[in-house]
C-alpha cells in the first residue's frame, strides 16, 4: 500500500507539474503576462487539472507496482500461501475509491470555487495585461476587439508617442487618436478601459471632425479576457447548480406559458410591462446586461435550455470522472498481472492506450451532445466508466481463476 501511495503521488506531482509549466504557463506567457502574475495564477491552476491527471497517474502507479510484483514472483509466493491473488490487490481498490471520494468532492464545491477564484484573480491583472502586452510588441490590435493601439516605448504605465484607432461594427476606422503620452486603467463594473491622453490629435467619424488638444479621455471596451460575464457552469458549485437550474426551470414555464397566449392571440401588455421592470431593475443593478433579455420569446426559450442542458452535463460530468479512478484501476491491475515477463510500462501503455481511443472520446462525446440537449448526460456519461468496468470485472475474473 505504501508503495502504491509513494508511486502514485511522485506520478502526480510530476504529471501534473509538466501540464501546468509547460502547457498553461506557456500560454499565459504568450498572451503577455509576466512572471509575477504567472506565479500568483500557478497554484490556483493545479487543482482544476486534477480531475484529468489523478486517472491516469493512478492507473501508472497501478501498472508499475504490480508489474514489479508479478516480475518479481511476489504474486506467486502469495499464491502458494493458499492466498488468492484478489487479496492482493485490495489496497489498489482502497486507494482507488477514497481517490475517487476526494476527487469527487473537490469537484463539488472546491474545485468550482477555484474556477471562479482563478477568473477573477485573472480580471484583477487586466491592466497589467495590457501594459504587459504594450512592453513585449509595442502594439494591441486584436481582432475580438474593435480598436488597436501602438507605442513607441512603455516607460512604467506611461505610453510614448502612442497611437490609438477604435473601428466601427463594418470594421471601419472610427475613432483615430495620437498623443504625446498616454495612459490606460481600467474600470471593471464599467467594462472599459480609460485612455488618459496629453498633447494630441484625434479625428472622428471617418476624417469628418479633427481637433487638437492638450488633455483628452477615450473609453474602449474590455477585451475579452476582462469583460464581466455570467458565472458559467464550471465555476459553481453543485448547491448553485441546483438553485441555478431550478431558476431556468421556472422561466421556461413562464416562457412557454408566454408563448402560447401570444399564439392564442391574448394580450401581452403584461409582459410587457415585466419587460419594462427588468430594464429598469436592470439599470440600477451593477451586473452587465443579458444579451438574451432583449431577443424574441422563442429565442429566449432556446438559450434558457441550451443553459440548462449545460448545467445538467457539468453536474453529471463531475461524478462520472471522479469515480473513474476506481475503474482505471479496475482494469490495470490485472493487466499489469499479466505483463510480468514484460516490463510494467508496456501494461500502463497497453491500458492507457485503449482509454485515450474509447473512453475520453466518449466523454467528450456525451458532453457536447449533453450540452446540445441530444441525450441525457446522467446516462451517457458514464458510458466510458462501463466499458471500463466490464473489461476490468472481466480481467478480475479471470485472474482470480487462473
Amino acid at each position: 500500500m505504501l508503495e502504491l501511495l509513494r508511486v502514485f503521488l511522485l506520478a502526480l506531482a510530476a504529471l501534473t507539474g509538466i501540464l501546468v509549466m509547460a502547457g498553461i504557463v506557456a500560454e499565459a506567457a504568450q498572451q503577455g503576462l509576466g512572471p509575477e502574475q504567472i506565479f500568483k495564477l500557478v497554484p490556483l491552476l493545479i487543482p482544476g487539472t486534477l480531475p484529468y491527471t489523478v486517472p491516469a497517474t493512478l492507473l501508472f502507479a497501478v501498472s508499475v507496482t504490480f508489474g514489479r510484483m508479478s516480475a518479481d514472483n511476489e504474486l506467486t509466493a502469495i499464491k502458494a500461501a493458499g492466498i488468492p491473488v484478489t487479496r492482493a490487490i485490495w489496497p489498489a481498490f482502497l486507494l482507488g475509491g477514497l481517490v475517487s471520494l476526494g476527487v469527487l468532492w473537490l469537484n463539488q464545491d472546491f474545485i468550482p470555487r477555484n474556477h471562479h477564484l482563478l477568473r477573477t484573480t485573472a480580471l484583477k491583472d487586466i491592466e497589467e495585461l495590457l501594459y504587459s502586452r504594450l512592453r513585449r510588441d509595442l502594439c494591441f490590435n486584436e481582432p475580438r476587439v474593435n480598436y488597436a493601439i501602438w507605442v513607441r516605448d512603455v516607460q512604467g504605465h506611461r505610453l510614448i508617442t502612442a497611437t490609438f484607432k477604435k473601428r466601427d461594427p463594418h470594421g471601419q476606422d472610427e475613432i483615430i487618436a495620437q498623443a504625446e503620452m498616454a495612459e490606460l486603467w481600467v474600470d471593471l463594473e464599467g467594462e472599459t478601459v480609460w485612455v488618459e491622453m496629453w498633447q494630441g490629435d484625434m479625428s472622428k467619424d471617418g476624417g469628418a471632425t479633427y481637433f487638437s488638444f492638450d488633455k483628452e479621455k477615450l473609453p474602449l471596451p474590455l477585451p475579452p479576457i476582462g469583460a464581466a460575464r455570467q458565472i458559467r457552469a464550471r465555476e459553481m458549485t453543485n448547491t448553485q447548480i441546483l438553485q441555478r437550474r431550478a431558476e431556468l426551470v421556472r422561466q421556461v414555464e413562464e416562457l412557454q406559458a408566454q408563448i402560447e397566449r401570444e399564439a392564442a392571440g391574448e394580450p401581452v401588455e403584461a409582459e410587457k410591462q415585466s419587460s419594462r421592470d427588468r430594464k429598469d431593475k436592470q439599470r440600477k443593478s451593477d451586473k452587465p446586461a443579458n444579451p438574451a433579455a432583449s431577443l424574441p420569446l422563442p429565442m429566449r426559450l432556446k438559450f434558457t435550455q441550451k443553459e440548462i442542458f449545460e448545467l445538467d452535463t457539468e453536474y453529471a460530468t463531475r461524478p462520472a470522472l471522479a469515480l473513474g479512478c476506481l475503474f482505471f484501476v479496475l482494469i490495470g491491475c490485472p493487466v499489469a498481472i499479466w505483463f510480468h515477463k514484460r516490463d510494467y510500462l508496456s501494461a500502463f501503455v497497453t491500458c492507457f492506450l485503449p482509454i485515450v481511443v474509447i473512453y475520453y472520446p466518449l466523454m467528450m462525446f456525451g458532453i457536447n451532445l449533453g450540452k446540445e440537449g441530444r441525450v441525457d448526460p446522467a446516462y451517457m456519461m458514464w458510458t466510458g466508466n462501463v466499458v471500463l468496468g466490464v473489461a476490468g470485472l472481466f480481467l478480475t475474473w479471470r485472474l482470480a481463476r487462473r
